[in-house]
């Protein structure tokens, strides 16, 4: 029968596997070879180039996994006056709500940064950030909000509001 297996052979060997060095193994091989710093600079900066590749790798993969998640932003808030009278949205913490969660259970974090403040204008960036350290951005920026009666601040901070409020939709798809 050719389909029973006899227990007292040895398993044939396992293939051998081929090691890949990483640019750590190299650069921790040139120093115990004494290589010169011209060298043990390069090494480390293929260290770091593939650092960031296999942080782009990972934060590229969490990202689909995020995106998978069909994430389901509620418009909680009507709009009373104006030509989009009768119209709903999603204010700020009703997106950083729904996404939040989804966004963590994968590595992800958002932040925003206020990176121009200027008299007329207002730009916000959002970052995404894995925890493997890559990081990803998109900019809007707007004039302060001058509609209604805003003091001069509240205009600044409901144009920070709505640019945070759609860097964050925008990055996130």
């Amino acid at each position: 029968m050719n389909d029973v297996i006899a227990l007292d052979q040895p398993a044939a060997p396992a293939p051998a596997q081929t090691a890949h060095p990483t640019p750590a193994l190299l650069l921790q091989m040139a120093v115990q070879q004494g290589a010169d710093l011209d060298k043990l600079e390069r090494l480390m900066a293929l260290q770091e180039r593939w650092e960031a590749t296999e942080a782009r790798k990972a934060f590229d993969t969490a990202f689909a996994a995020f995106k998978a998640e069909a994430v389901r932003i509620v418009k909680n808030r009507s709009v009373t006056a104006g030509p989009l009278a009768g119209k709903k949205y999603a204010e700020l913490f009703s997106v950083v709500n729904a996404v939040t969660p989804a966004l963590s259970s994968h590595g992800l974090s958002s932040s925003w940064q206020i990176t121009k403040d200027e008299r007329e204008w207002i730009e916000v960036t959002c970052t995404i950030k894995h925890s493997a350290g890559h990081s990803e951005s998109v900019s809007m920026g707007g004039p302060p909000d001058i509609g209604g009666a805003k003091n001069p601040i509240q205009a600044r901070a409901s144009t920070v509001s709505y640019l945070q409020r759609y860097t964050l939709k925008a990055i996130t798809g």
